[in-house]
């Protein structure tokens, strides 16, 4: 691999990196590596991340490293300590290794927020669903009930003309059985004879 294809390799990890809140630095990389040796830096200046092929001499520190640990330390798989243990040498301030970092990882958070809020407007829609499915529900019970309840109602209503028809029926029934008896009774009443009425014994008349 040649130095074109290594710088690329590099560049393409900053390729949605975020730098708006991450302060200035410069950093000047060289890689150690016999195919694809040379020099390239990553800088930000005002929130504006920059990744060149070239040196930068007004820098902040000089990192020399083998380019897949270049590539282990910005992904964050190698630290700095142990990328130091395995040969790589920095000189000037090891601070500016995390801004470096911190560019990539606030890409990641960025690229996590809308997946978490994706999720959570899913729950929400299944949540909403649910409820959705109980309210129905409840709806359709409470509608049955209403049914059930007109029906009860009405069968009563039904049971209760049924009764007065039937108690009305009674009473004309045993009207209509009085009502010889009492014509009969009338009758009686007009043929006995008329008592009769005594005069007074007329007076006798004195001398």
């Amino acid at each position: 691999m040649d130095f074109e294809k290594a710088f690329q390799s590099v560049k393409k990890k900053f390729e949605k990196a975020d730098a708006k809140n991450v302060a200035d630095f410069a950093l000047q990389i060289t890689m150690s590596d016999e195919d694809c040796g040379g020099t390239l830096y990553v800088a930000v200046k005002d929130g504006v991340l920059a990744v060149e092929p070239y040196d930068y001499r007004d820098n902040n520190a000089v990192l020399d490293i083998a380019k897949t640990d270049l590539l282990s330390l910005i992904g964050g798989k190698l630290s700095l300590a142990r990328a130091i243990e395995k040969g790589a040498t920095l000189k000037g301030d090891a601070a500016v290794i995390d801004l470096m970092r911190a560019t990539v990882k606030a890409a990641a958070v960025k690229k996590a927020v809308p997946a978490k809020k994706a999720a959570v407007k899913k729950e929400v829609k299944k949540t909403a669903a649910k409820v959705a499915a109980k309210t129905a529900a409840a709806k359709t019970a409470a509608k049955a009930a209403v049914k059930t309840a007109a029906k009860t109602a009405a069968k009563t209503a039904v049971k209760a003309e049924a009764a007065k028809a039937a108690v009305k029926a009674e009473v004309k029934k045993a009207e209509a059985k009085a009502a010889p008896k009492a014509e009969a009774k009338k009758a009686e009443a007009k043929a006995a004879p008329k008592a009769e009425v005594k005069k007074p014994a007329a007076k006798k008349e004195t001398k």
